[in-house]
């Protein structure tokens, strides 16, 4: 596969319904793995982990999951951080008593081409746009970001109050805008992929508190991507299908007023999933989902809120 990286939503296209020319894609998904290591991982043709491989954020311990991804069959393998990978967060690693070498370390692990992510086939992002082409023709642009609000003491984090995924225009007036090239969500996007998720969307609490992030799930409601995958919330895992009421974009934040329409969430039997060794959409509805051009959100949180790895992989079939 070959890869470039533009943060640019100049060219903005429109998306047709399937024809002879899209090629469909199989992803799995999967996030917040923790150390844990997959019983088996189902074949697919893209990898997408959306962070927090690791516990404690050593270099050891990155270096030990990236191994661990490397058994993964798939042309492309993806991966970000999460707000565990401590150690890739230099000025927070630091600001604990973290040492600049174990950074460099680390960062020495997951970016380069002697890196031992590359040498399991994994490509791994920081923050910003990126264009993929595989061996089939089918091509996709990505939007990957590792941060997530501030909860706690933890890396990758920002204030609630700052929308770093908007242009300033589309940012309430009680936030502040750090939105950078790099950081604003395009709209031209097929996949979203982000360490923690959207407002009101797979990311209520054990507490009944809902954890997203507004200002992402704004940008969300502006970009309109095929799918948007995360993790972080380890109680939000599943999936829910959404829509858009395209006369609302850039309305005030809510569970309606935005645009986003919330289709009822899609039982997915947890044993069963299990047993198969991923979670897939029942076929009617997956149909429904490529005929109407819906988006599809996906919390593929692997350890439940139980801090067990009770989850299972996600498998998503997009046309490209």
């Amino acid at each position: 596969s070959t890869s470039t990286s533009s943060s640019s939503s100049s060219a903005k296209r429109m998306r047709t319904a399937s024809t002879s020319a899209t090629k469909s894609v199989k992803f799995l998904i999967i996030s917040d793995t923790h150390d844990t290591e997959l019983q088996s991982y189902p074949e697919c043709d893209v990898l997408l982990h959306c962070g927090d491989l690791t516990e404690d954020g050593s270099s050891a311990s990155i270096s030990a999951a990236l191994k661990s991804l490397g058994k993964v069959k798939a042309e492309l393998k993806i991966a970000i951080a999460g707000n565990h990978e401590i150690s890739l967060d230099k000025d927070f690693y630091l600001s604990e008593g973290g040492l600049e070498a174990e950074h460099e370390k680390s960062r020495s692990l997951v970016f380069g081409s002697e890196s031992i992510a590359a040498q399991n086939g994994i490509t791994f992002l920081e923050e910003g746009t990126h264009r993929f082409t595989l061996k089939s023709g089918a091509s996709f642009q990505i939007y990957t970001s590792q941060w997530t609000p501030k909860h706690g003491s933890s890396a990758f984090q920002y204030p609630s109050g700052e929308d770093r995924y908007n242009p300033a225009e589309i940012t309430p007036l009680w936030a502040k805008n750090v939105g950078t090239e790099t950081s604003i969500i395009p709209e031209d996007i097929d996949i979203v992929m982000t360490h923690g998720p959207p407002k009101y969307i797979l990311d209520d609490t054990n507490d009944g508190r809902s954890a997203g992030c507004e200002h992402l799930r704004r940008a969300i409601a502006r970009a309109r991507p095929r799918l948007h995958c995360f993790g972080h919330i380890h109680a939000g895992y599943g999936v829910q299908r959404v829509e858009f009421d395209t006369s609302k974009t850039n309305a005030v934040v809510g569970k309606e007023s935005d645009g986003i329409i919330l289709l009822p969430k899609d039982f997915i039997g947890k044993n069963q999933a299990k047993r198969k060794g991923y979670a897939s959409l029942p076929p009617g509805v997956a149909e429904a989902f490529r005929s109407k051009k819906q988006t599809i959100m996906v919390n593929a949180a692997i350890i439940d809120e139980f801090y067990e790895p009770g989850n299972a992989p996600w498998i998503v079939d997009l046309d490209l």
